[in-house]
């Protein structure tokens, strides 16, 4: 379960950043980069994973900064499980997962 005092770290170009819970706006601008993330990395899933890393990291680093920033698709891919535990998604995916679960039981 995510926690408002949780701490994670993510990494991207050899640099760490601890992300924590977010504000309401970081959310709001995550939220429908998450419903895109099931594209294919061509068609649009890796600008979703962008978009997710960008908003979580919008108080840690400046935009204009963080778009020059050298890392890698698997360091940008890596770092979005560690979002959705923060966020709380990873938590509510499986709360309503076991729900369906014992729906069709």
């Amino acid at each position: 379960m995510s926690h408002a005092s949780e701490t994670a770290e993510i990494t991207l170009g050899g640099r760490s950043f601890a992300v924590q819970a977010f504000t309401f706006d970081q959310l709001q601008r995550m939220m429908p980069a998450f419903g895109r993330l099931e594209l294919g990395l061509a068609e649009g899933g890796l600008a979703a994973a962008r978009d997710i890393v960008a908003a979580a990291l919008s108080d840690l680093i400046p935009p204009d900064e963080l778009a020059s920033l050298r890392t890698t698709v698997p360091e940008i891919l890596s770092a979005v499980p560690v979002v959705a535990r923060v966020s709380g998604l990873s938590a509510l995916g499986e709360a309503l997962a076991g729900k369906e679960q014992t729906r069709s039981i």
